[in-house]
């Protein structure tokens, strides 16, 4: 059981333990991670002639069907949580106008510095002897193919994905570990729950910046922006090519580029690195001037205890906000430890077993790819 008052108020209230919501939480996980290629079966199985239905049964199925549908359940029946309480839980708060503004460019910088990494990914894949066919586009350009393709792959995916991974998957895992652990698992977990090798690096790296950035942003909107960004301009860049719009769009420069002058793409890699490693600090720079002026609105509308020089709080002691203020020091004389779960071998079996299935599934598109 926790220390902490306020955790033990809320499991007095609500009944849900620390422990129970791990493990429901694991389980939840694990059902994912089952649901995910039992879907890609009954769409592949489907009779469904055409390929822009199948994808749309497919994307319904996996997007809105396991990643909301699923999770909503367990948090309805097995977390006892109203909509309000689903939406806190999975990071559904107000989210400063700066946070949401350069989401768009870091989406857009994602999204060309992941055709980088994705392009490294394939080519060492492509050296082991794996091929990997994508999916035709149709013959005659339609605009409301193009919008529903948008809708697919940009906006469920930014939405659903987000509301599973950066919600309450991230919160329970921040629970549990420390801070720059839970974005390496959490960056592990979303390059498996692709289970496709072509899509397992690029993802998990894309996936543990995405978690990095919920915790710092404390919401899941300016994810779920960057998310949108990244996936639709890859819609828009793959039309453009088989279609000729804008001169063949950004794929089509890149392959003119890699067959007369290579290193001005590697030029180029850098330069959008150099550019989201710029934004992502100058989004943080930005959240910790607000977190220091909250600080010193909180420091002059209180009191001060000068035998032991200590800030005294006013109403009632909040040791969560004295820990994200960072007035550890000037309240308690002290840095807060952590208060943190410690998951036992029991309650992390769920979430083994979802990796097993994850990686299991990711090998298996490898040897597919690599026999056929």
């Amino acid at each position: 059981m926790s220390d902490n008052p306020i955790q033990l108020y809320r499991e007095r209230t609500e009944g849900i333990s620390r422990q129970k919501e791990y493990r429901v939480m694991a389980l939840l996980t694990f059902c994912v991670a089952v649901a995910l290629p039992v879907v890609r079966l009954i769409s592949y199985y489907l009779p469904i002639r055409s390929d822009l239905v199948s994808d749309l049964v497919f994307t319904l199925l996996m997007q809105v069907g396991v990643l909301i549908g699923i999770p909503v359940l367990f948090y309805k029946f097995a977390l006892k949580k109203n909509v309000r309480g689903m939406l806190d839980f999975s990071g559904f708060h107000a989210a400063k106008w700066y946070n949401l503004a350069l989401a768009v460019p870091i989406g857009l910088c994602c999204h060309i510095v992941t055709i980088g990494v994705s392009s490294i990914w394939q080519s060492i894949i492509s050296a082991l002897g794996y091929s990997h066919g994508s999916s035709p586009m149709p013959e005659t350009f339609s605009a409301g193919t193009m919008v529903l393709t948008l809708v697919l792959t940009g906006v469920l995916p930014g939405f659903c994905e987000e509301f599973f991974n950066r919600g309450g998957l991230l919160k329970t895992v921040r629970g549990s570990y420390p801070f720059h652990f839970a974005i390496i698992l959490m960056g592990l977990e979303f390059g498996l729950f692709h289970q496709n090798i072509t899509q397992v690096f690029y993802t998990a790296l894309f996936g543990a910046y995405m978690a990095f950035l919920a915790l710092k942003t404390k919401s899941v909107f300016p994810c779920m922006i960057i998310h949108f960004v990244n996936n639709s301009f890859s819609v828009i860049n793959d039309y453009c090519d088989e279609y000729g719009f804008m001169r063949g769009g950004l794929y089509r420069l890149i392959n003119q580029t890699a067959a007369t002058r290579p290193q001005l793409l590697t030029v180029a890699f850098f330069l959008f690195c150099g550019i989201l490693v710029g934004l992502t600090i100058l989004l943080l720079h930005l959240n910790s001037a607000r977190r220091l002026a909250k600080k010193k609105e909180v420091i002059a509308s209180s009191g001060y205890d000068h035998t032991n020089k200590r800030v005294v709080l006013l109403g009632e002691e909040d040791k969560e906000k004295v820990r994200e203020l960072g007035l550890d020091k000037e309240v308690y004389g002290h840095t807060l430890k952590e208060d943190l779960y410690k998951p036992t071998l029991a309650d992390n079996a769920f979430f083994l077993g979802a990796i097993a299935v994850c990686v299991l599934t990711t090998v298996f598109s490898f040897i597919f790819g690599w026999i056929v």
